[in-house]
């Protein structure tokens, strides 16, 4: 690792194209759990009516991206979501929202991790034991790409998402061109366009997380045009394919946890599943390197601000955090395990669903305070509608987080709502417990650093005076 100088503090390097975060941003949403998302969808809507749902959910979208585009453009930076609900709300307040947010992609990381295991199951007929050492390699892969630096990171993210993109694009229409009688016609078990909407909207979450990498990229307005460019690839890539997998499949394949194998094969026989399992593990090294890029650069930026422990902050020669980078790699194999032994896939997509529902009525809250308590601070991006629509947005996005964190599927259920309490309660307790020392600890430092350079003030103003006395003494 090459030496640091103490003048010149380490920073991020600013070598992030549009293009590579476009790709960050798309991969970020494009994971494998969008794929029972999608089967989740169609027990509310009819099969091919469910693009409906795909697109109602990227016009809502598009609202979120005119949020953080006007928070983004206000506070550029890695930490850029918790300084903005800093601005506008309690810090310790923020701090807790914002480390509760974190876990959405840890836990879309996992369930990744698990999806893959079952589709490679089911492809090769092999145990959960061989799956997992896929997964670990995929992870390692991801943890190597991203110590090698966000440009080769970029350049990975790029490579993978067109792949990914392109790839399930021409399955979804093969299956639609090819389909026989349609198989999944109408809604499975119960008909709710609002849990329908729910669903479209959770196929773009993490889209924002790009904002995380705002000191890294090459032009200020980067960010703002890349997650446009997400949403708009996104919005096409799963409307096709979610009118494809309700063409194809019935009820109960809709139930597993590879409906896109079943979507394949049906459509492109043993070729297009084996097709479709490799751009499965696409996605995987695709949400896995996106994650780690984003999730290491906000837990850099947060510890660099002393809210977490100094050596999550500490950088190599290549301009990454080192320990954040490691830490992602082995709790998301943790996790990918858990989601393993119990099969909780479609309570993953809940749970992610309103935490990504939470964080934007939370945006919505804070672009309409920070327009009211400074309405004349310059903008480099306003959302159109100004506080009224941010407001509005609060509304609708906390009435849909409290829908997503109640149900599974068609079925009410409290455990999404539990999972996310516990991990606000373990955010909580973080805050309140663990700050507080922190705190105390920074200053104590400053304190000790201000008094050491006080003392050697005082000593050279003593040296000083000793030589000129002594110049000044007759010989």
């Amino acid at each position: 690792m090459a030496d640091l100088t103490a003048t010149e503090p380490p920073q991020l390097s600013r070598s992030l194209s549009l293009g590579g975060a476009s790709a960050i941003s798309t991969g970020l949403a494009f994971a494998a759990i969008n794929f029972l998302g999608m089967a989740a969808l169609l027990t509310y809507i009819s099969g091919p009516l469910s693009w409906i749902a795909v697109l109602a959910g990227g016009v809502l979208i598009l609202g979120v991206r005119g949020l953080f585009s006007e928070l983004n453009g206000l506070y550029p930076t890695a930490a850029g979501i918790r300084l903005w609900m800093g601005r506008a709300m309690n810090d310790r307040v923020a701090l807790i929202i914002t480390l509760t947010y974190m876990t959405a992609i840890v836990l879309v990381i996992g369930a990744d991790a698990y999806i893959i295991g079952e589709a490679l199951a089911y492809a090769f007929d092999n145990g959960h034991l061989v799956a997992m050492v896929y997964v670990t390699v995929l992870l390692v892969l991801a943890t190597w790409l991203n110590l090698r630096g966000i440009k080769l990171a970029g350049v990975a993210e790029k490579i993978v998402t067109s792949i990914v993109v392109v790839g399930t694009v021409a399955i979804g229409v093969a299956a639609i061109v090819n389909h026989g009688p349609v198989a999944h016609p109408g809604a499975g078990s119960s008909s709710s366009p609002l849990q329908a909407l729910i669903l479209g909207i959770f196929l773009y979450t993490g889209f924002e997380w790009v904002t995380t990498n705002a000191e890294e990229v090459t032009k200020p307005k980067t960010i703002q045009r890349a997650m446009l460019v997400s949403v708009l690839v996104l919005a096409v890539s799963q409307a096709v394919f979610a009118v494809a997998m309700g063409l194809t499949l019935n009820g109960e394949q809709l139930g597993t946890a590879y409906p896109q194998l079943l979507v394949a094969e049906a459509a492109l026989g043993h070729v297009g599943m084996l097709v479709m399992l490799a751009i499965t593990a696409l996605t995987a090294v695709n949400t896995f390197n996106g994650g780690f890029v984003t999730m290491s650069r906000f837990i850099y930026a947060v510890a660099r601000e002393g809210k977490l422990p100094r050596a999550l902050a500490r950088l190599n020669d290549r301009a990454v955090p080192v320990l954040p980078v490691y830490l992602l790699g082995g709790s998301s194999l943790v996790l990918a395990g858990v989601v393993a032994l119990t099969g909780s896939f479609f309570v993953m997509v809940s749970v992610c669903a309103a935490l990504e529902m939470m964080i934007y009525a939370a945006a919505g809250y804070v672009v309409w305070r920070l327009r009211r308590r400074d309405p004349d601070q310059a903008r480099p991006f306003r959302m159109r509608g100004g506080a009224f629509v941010a407001l509005g947005c609060t509304g609708l996005f906390g009435l849909l987080g409290l829908l997503a964190s109640v149900s599974v599927g068609p079925d009410i259920n409290p455990v999404p709502l539990l999972i996310v309490l516990g991990f606000a309660v373990l955010a909580t307790s973080y805050v309140f417990t663990y700050v507080p020392r922190l705190e105390r600890r920074e200053a104590e430092e400053l304190a000790a650093r201000r008094a050491a350079r006080a003392a050697a003030r005082a000593a050279a103003r003593a040296g000083t005076q000793v030589v000129e006395a002594s110049e000044g003494a007759p010989s």
